[in-house]
């Protein structure tokens, strides 16, 4: 223990002198560039715009008056720097869009209109080589944690969940990114949880000794507390084999794991199998089964159940379990309580069916009507099976190729060491890399430690080494622009499949043939086609549409008693599980705005008011005008999360469908703007459209909410939970409640009356969402936000795109093929 401490102690060393001395390819090459400003420059600029700025534009954005907190009277005119460059080119959007001069002032010509703009455009376009010199010559991007678990899997087939509490810490969030290379900095604390991350890996995949599959059974009698003691007596009544477990609503109960009390699971993979009936209420409402794990602290399974009392369904699942675990198997759904009364066990009986008189007492609460149909959803266990750990034969096979086989032999260990890091660092290493651990290992050995454990400790170095937790583009001392092979291996296996290339990428790569446009095309359609693609359509529109932030303000139970956690799960699966069906189908993006179908669940189902689907899993359903439903902009989660748990706000929903669809982030609000305050007792009730008239009549405020407000205006016919309503409801104040106004105008001047009227704009303006679309698609790959040097490979991007109606993964193709993804 003490020699592991101490040669831990050695690698966070070379970890660090990994980074120490690689600093400054942090830093630009060669000498920084100053900026002065030419003289003729100026002189142009007094010329050509400043005339057209002073008698259109100051006016509104001195240093006296900002409006829209946009100051121009003192921007610089200097185009080398990003930062100006980006804001004469919101000059450039805004009097493209008609915003400035605003339309009660006196307009400019349209000849003067093109001068400026063309004049303030080519001088953007002259300063994007001086811009793009100050790059770092070598970019770091540190794996996210999902990156980093995906990672794992499929260089050794562990299973290491690094969201687990107290493993690593979340990922820092940009507008919903979690993959921003500036976001993800690192500090010690991150070495140390590598370091450990590691010993753990690597102790799963060569444990000392190996754990052998084992199989656990508990039946209803092993979950049914008060009834555990009595299975003797069961067995003599000659119904031990009959007994069940009845679930009600709400109720949980525990010793579902595996081994109870002391026992260390093994670390690795368990299958369960769970024999249950689900009978649904009267309403249609399935009974909910979920499987929670406490050291885990969060569901390992879940679904609703469908199936008749005597005629029980086998659910199977997979989950990662390790060291001493405590579960509760619950039934998610709303129900009356968990007091005996309702139906708690208790143990002067046991249950068997429910026409049995003897399985419950005569003053608990009824279960069925007079038809034998079920009040209440009910889950009612026979059984669970447990299995595990399981090794599958393609993850025992990942990990016996890396360790030498026999007595040791300096060769051996050297080749195992330079194909396990030329893997895990996604390039070939140099010998002199190599050879640093090789000497770590001999070191080992001479001391009395085995081959194998000598080559796990030369393993682990190269999994807590910066090389493999960053990705790396770009040569110290270099002016490269273009990705190599090897950088584009691994920005593609990231973009695509959240991990690692696999070995038929890395060929490409080593063959120096992957930027090939025609072999970079056939992988492409080959990484789409593998089910690995399944981490994309998850992760990307959850990252894109800022789903984490469902159930941030958790719902006013008194205002939305029927929401539950189930609900919330199923709101964000059928946003994830519309995208891949879009992706899947190769249609077009156009269906994010509008479309005469959806995938819903039961829960769902229930929600909007739509019949049941007749499976319990999530089924493609086609909808009706009466639906109220379409695209994404009308389902639950987007609706959700722009709301605070007691009401919608529409200002909020203006602003996530500018960010998010439209790809325009408005400036914050003022300080000293007031929160909108509950409706008085003793006024009428009013909408918070309302109430939001006030904030437009003031000047500073005036001009953003005539951008944003409508956005959002035209979803007023949703609540806080995404529920279709004619009415909004007001808790307090004199009269009726008011009718929802769900009318607008866009800043363009069209007008909309509802959210149907306004999703037939979006889709008319399908060319600026596919814009903005492809922003944030870029953004998600490149690991940093698009600037105005990107804009011109988006539009080209864009326009391939629109020749095939803008098809998903056509566009997913185009843009692995464009310049924009080829460079750094």
């Amino acid at each position: 223990m003490k020699r592991f401490v101490i040669c831990t102690i050695v690698l966070a060393m070379m970890a660090s002198f990994d980074l120490t001395a690689k600093a400054d390819e942090f830093r630009p090459a060669g000498p920084q560039p100053v900026d002065p400003q030419s003289v003729d420059l100026i002189a142009s600029f007094q010329h050509s715009v400043l005339p057209f700025l002073e008698q259109h534009c100051f006016d509104c954005h001195n240093a006296d008056e900002q409006e829209g907190e946009f100051r121009l009277d003192n921007l610089a005119v200097d185009f080398d720097s990003i930062g100006n460059a980006q804001l004469w080119d919101e000059v450039i959007g805004r009097i493209n869009a008609g915003e400035m001069p605003p339309p009660d002032h006196p307009q400019p010509t349209a000849a003067e209109l093109e001068r400026v703009v063309d004049w303030i455009g080519g001088r953007i376009k002259e300063g994007e080589r001086a811009r793009m010199s100050k790059r770092a010559s070598v970019a770091f991007y540190r794996l996210s944690r999902e990156e980093y678990s995906n990672t794992i899997q499929d260089l050794l087939g562990v299973q290491y969940d690094a969201s687990v509490p107290g493993r690593m810490s979340a990922d820092p969030e940009w507008k919903g990114f979690q993959r921003i290379g500036s976001q993800l900095s690192l500090s010690p604390s991150h070495v140390e949880k590598y370091l450990a991350a590691a010993r753990s890996i690597l102790d799963t995949a060569y444990p000392d000794k190996v754990a052998k599959t084992r199989t656990w059974t508990k039946d209803a009698i092993d979950i049914d507390w008060p009834n555990r003691g009595r299975r003797a007596e069961f067995k003599e009544l000659g119904i031990e084999d009959q007994v069940r477990t009845l679930i009600w609503p709400g109720h949980r109960l525990s010793y579902v794991e595996p081994v109870h009390g002391s026992y260390d699971m093994p670390p690795g993979i368990y299958r369960g199998k769970l024999k249950v009936s689900g009978l649904p209420s009267k309403e249609g409402r399935p009974p909910h089964v979920a499987i929670y794990c406490q050291q885990l602290d969060r569901m390992i399974f879940e679904q609703d159940v469908i199936a008749a009392e005597k005629e029980p369904v086998v659910l199977e699942f997979k989950t990662y379990l390790e060291g001493k675990v405590k579960m509760t198997i619950n039934n998610e759904v709303a129900g009356p309580s968990n007091s005996p009364m309702s139906g708690r066990p208790s143990g002067q009986y046991a249950f068997t069916t429910l026409d049995n008189p003897d399985s419950r007492a005569p003053w608990q609460r009824k279960m069925t009507d007079e038809d034998g149909n079920a009040l209440y959803p009910f889950l009612i266990f026979d059984s669970i099976q447990w299995e595990g750990p399981i090794v599958e034969p393609s993850e025992q096979r990942k990990r016996d190729r890396f360790l030498p086989l026999g007595e040791f032999d300096i060769k051996d260990v050297h080749q195992s060491l330079t194909r396990f890091a030329g893997l895990a660092w996604r390039r070939p290493p140099s010998d002199s890399e190599v050879d640093r651990y090789v000497d770590l290992v001999q070191a080992e050995i001479a001391s009395g430690e085995t081959v194998r454990d000598a080559c796990k400790l030369g393993m682990l170095g190269i999994l807590a080494s910066q090389n493999f937790y960053y990705l790396r583009e770009g040569t110290a001392n270099e002016d490269r622009s273009n990705l190599d092979d090897w950088e584009l291996a691994s920005r593609l296996s990231y973009f695509l499949w959240s991990s690692m290339p696999d070995v038929e990428l890395l060929r490409a790569a080593y063959a120096g043939k992957l930027s090939d446009p025609a072999t970079l095309k056939a992988q492409v359609q080959r990484m789409m086609s593998d089910p690995k693609i399944g981490r994309f359509t998850d992760a990307f529109p959850r990252q894109w549409l800022q789903l984490g932030s469902v159930g941030t303000f958790p719902p006013d139970q008194n205002l939305y008693p029927e929401y539950d956690p189930w609900l919330e799960k199923s709101m964000v699966l059928e946003t994830t599980l519309f995208f891949k069906n879009v992706f899947g189908g190769n249609q077009s993006i156009r269906e994010f705005l509008d479309s005469d179908w959806t995938i819903v669940n039961p829960r769902l189902a229930s929600h909007y008011g739509m019949p049941a689907p007749p499976e319990t899993g999530f089924q493609k359903v086609a909808l009706t005008p009466d639906d109220h439903r379409g695209g994404l902009l009308t389902q639950a989660s987007i609706l959700s999360l722009t709301s605070d748990g007691t009401r919608h706000r529409p200002v909020h929903r203006g602003i996530w469908v500018s960010e998010v669809m439209l790809g325009n982030t408005p400036n914050p609000p003022p300080a000293n703007i007031d929160a909108i305050e509950p409706n008085p007792v003793d006024q009428p009730r009013a909408t918070i459209r309302m109430k939001l008239a006030a904030h437009t009549v003031h000047a500073q405020c005036a001009a953003c909410h005539r951008k944003i407000d409508p956005l959002g205006f035209a979803l007023d016919n949703y609540d806080a939970v995404g529920s279709w309503r004619t009415e909004e409801y007001v808790q307090h104040g004199t009269g009726k409640n008011p009718s929802v106004d769900a009318s607008g105008v866009m800043p363009n001047g069209k007008s909309f009356d509802g959210p149907e009227d306004f999703k037939q704009l979006m889709v008319e303006n399908l060319d600026g969402f596919g814009l903005a679309f492809i922003e944030k698609l870029a953004t998600f790959a490149l690991r940093r936000p698009m600037t105005v040097d990107d804009r011109e490979a988006v539009r080209s991007i864009a326009l391939a795109s629109k020749a095939d109606g803008y098809r998903l993964r056509s566009l997913v193709e185009n843009f692995v093929l464009s310049d924009l993804f080829l460079k750094r």
